[in-house]
């Protein structure tokens, strides 16, 4: 019974730690189907086109590895960590994982 209580436990706090993790933003994946300096537009999986504004805090990585702005590439899957201004009803994104690199996937359709 204890063993039960103290595994419950557990289980609580691991699972707040994971959700205090993420800040409580928006994780938005999809496509990548506009980009410029100020903002990405991403197509999700449900066709719905989503524009996320990006500024000088927004950090890019893929695999892993710094990467920026100019690895945004119209076609690349992204999933975007992103918060939600109230005000003006705007993403604006804290990070963007890219897809993995073109000629890494290209290889793989290869083979």
């Amino acid at each position: 019974m204890i063993r039960n209580i103290a595994l419950g436990i557990c289980a609580v706090l691991i699972f707040v730690t994971f959700v205090q993790a993420h800040g409580g933003g928006a994780h938005l994946m999809g496509t990548i189907t506009a980009v410029d300096a100020k903002s990405v537009t991403i197509k999700d999986k449900d066709g719905k086109a989503i524009v996320v504004n990006l500024d000088k805090a927004t950090k890019f990585v893929r695999e892993k590895k710094a990467a920026s702005t100019g690895d945004l590439k119209v076609g690349e899957r992204v999933v975007i960590h992103a918060k939600m201004d109230e005000k003006t009803k705007a993403y604006t994104a804290e990070e963007v994982d890219l897809g993995a690199a073109a000629a890494a996937t290209t290889a793989k359709k290869k083979q």
